[in-house]
């Protein structure tokens, strides 16, 4: 009996062709790494020979101490040669607001602590006004002074027996004048802004009334203004007057308390404006400000 066989089966394998096939484009990467160290070599060895010695001088120091231009050495040559190898170049010399650069410069940040220092001088005299005057004695616990991220902010709240305005009414009582007086003495002395704002409670006109507690408030804030003004505010200090009804209460205190009628006086601080007038820089529409192309004569 013949023994079979086994069948041999033959594998063909086709090689692709192309002598790229061999490595793919990796060259290419070699390469353009090659040319980025090769330039990035002669624009060091291009600045270096622009250097003067004591430039290289303080660049070698630097590599051998990472301190060295705290040395009397160092701080000598940022204080001499610290412009730059390029012309308008700032260099080796510290960049305004300290050494990392970060946070207000030193200008900005004074401005800013006198600028506070200043505003809370004038709540101190507007507290030593109403302490020391017999007639405001009687009306300084209606007055509330604190600071908020806007600046300062002054309150004058009613209270039962002793309300501001006449009931429902723009109309402001005697009392009411002393006191806007005697404040608008010491805002006027101060170059911020003002914003005014009059506030009511949640007790609402009759259903369908055409005058309503927004018309109240903004009418309020609006005659307290006219009295400051008249009182020693300057020209144009006011920035802003809004009536706010009854949408901004007290906190802790009750929607319907007395307390919630009242006029607010914030002092813009200059942060706060500054901030303000960039929100209102607008882009103008895609499309807007551009030459329309003319029409054809026909």
């Amino acid at each position: 009996m013949t023994e079979q066989q086994p069948e041999v089966k033959i594998k063909f394998i086709k090689k692709k062709g192309g002598h790229g096939a061999a490595h793919g484009g990796a060259w290419k990467v070699a390469y353009a790494d090659l040319v980025t160290a090769m330039m990035s070599f002669f624009l060091l060895m291009w600045l270096l020979n622009s250097a003067s010695s004591n430039t290289k001088a303080g660049i070698a120091g630097m590599f051998q101490d990472a301190n060295f231009f705290n040395t009397e050495k160092g701080k000598q040559i940022l204080e001499n040669h610290g412009k730059g190898i390029l012309p308008g170049g700032r260099g080796m010399a510290p960049i305004d607001g300290g050494e990392q650069g970060g946070g207000q410069p030193e200008k900005e940040t004074g401005a800013l602590e006198e600028e506070q220092k200043k505003m809370e001088a004038t709540a101190a005299a507007i507290e030593q006004a109403f302490n020391s005057d017999q007639l405001l004695q009687a009306f300084k616990d209606q007055i509330t002074m604190d600071f908020t991220d806007e600046g300062l902010r002054i309150q004058i709240e009613d209270k039962a027996t002793q309300v501001l305005f006449d009931s429902g009414s723009a109309k402001i009582k005697p009392h009411t004048l002393a006191i806007l007086r005697e404040i608008a003495k010491e805002l006027g002395k101060l170059p911020n802004h003002l914003v005014l704002g009059g506030h009511t409670d949640s007790q609402q006109y009759a259903s369908g009334a055409a005058y309503t507690n927004w018309e109240l408030s903004a009418d309020r804030a609006n005659a307290a203004r006219r009295a400051m003004e008249a009182s020693g505010l300057r020209p144009n200090q006011v920035k802003k007057v809004t009536g706010y009804a009854d949408t901004r209460v007290l906190e802790g205190v009750s929607p319907d308390d007395p307390r919630q009628r009242r006029i607010s006086i914030i002092v813009q601080s200059s942060a706060t404006e500054a901030a303000e007038a960039e929100r209102q820089k607008v882009k103008p529409p895609r499309g807007e400000g551009k030459a329309r192309p003319k029409a054809e004569k026909g």
